[in-house]
């Protein structure tokens, strides 16, 4: 795309640079079913507080590439320091063992259980080693959020998906070209 078709696609998109706003483009999914491949298990921290987060990418429509980020939260009390809703754990662990379901995985209850949320965080991420690349079908479905009405809640639902097939090579087609020796003038370019 040319720096002037950039420029007529602003324009198209009502763009106003007297509102401030700048916008990386990359709006949330929209409601619907995907088809997503697992891309990341990961244990961070922010603030001082560790959380976990799958990452998630559409492989193939119209939003082949986007990715979809969830954060379960084990934390035991609420950022302002209140106890941590039971129905938010639950559904923390819901979503972590379903998500483990869908691509062959059951976790462990083990992964939930140590009184430090940090050290469940790491056995959860562990326990995922060798299931990124798998895949998975996520329904989006969005609902009403009454303290911020622009900011939906997103609500998912995940299924299996038919995992890709792997090509299986009986021979090394290049073993013999171990430790070959090749003039240049044989190469054709």
């Amino acid at each position: 795309m040319s720096m002037l078709d950039v420029l007529k696609s602003l324009e198209n998109e009502h763009f106003d640079a007297k509102k401030g706003k700048v916008s990386d483009g990359l709006e949330p999914l929209p409601e619907g079913t995907y088809n997503c491949v697992l891309k990341s298990v990961t244990h961070r921290a922010k603030n001082g507080r560790g959380f976990l987060m799958f990452g998630l990418e559409v492989v193939d429509g119209d939003y082949a590439g986007r990715t979809e980020s969830i954060f379960p939260t084990l934390e035991q009390v609420t950022s302002k320091g209140n106890p941590m809703p039971d129905f938010v754990l639950a559904r923390s662990i819901k979503t972590i063992k379903i998500i483990g379901a869908m691509v062959g995985l059951d976790v462990p209850n083990q992964c939930f259980l140590d009184d430090n949320v940090d050290v469940n965080y790491d056995n959860i991420e562990k326990a995922f080693d060798g299931y990124a690349g798998k895949m998975l079908k996520m329904t989006i479905k969005l609902s009403p959020n009454k303290k911020n009405p622009d900011q939906p809640y997103r609500n998912y639902e995940f299924a299996p998906a038919e995992q890709p097939k792997v090509a299986e090579v009986e021979e090394d087609p290049f073993a013999q070209a171990n430790g070959a020796e090749f003039d240049e003038s044989e190469l054709p370019f």
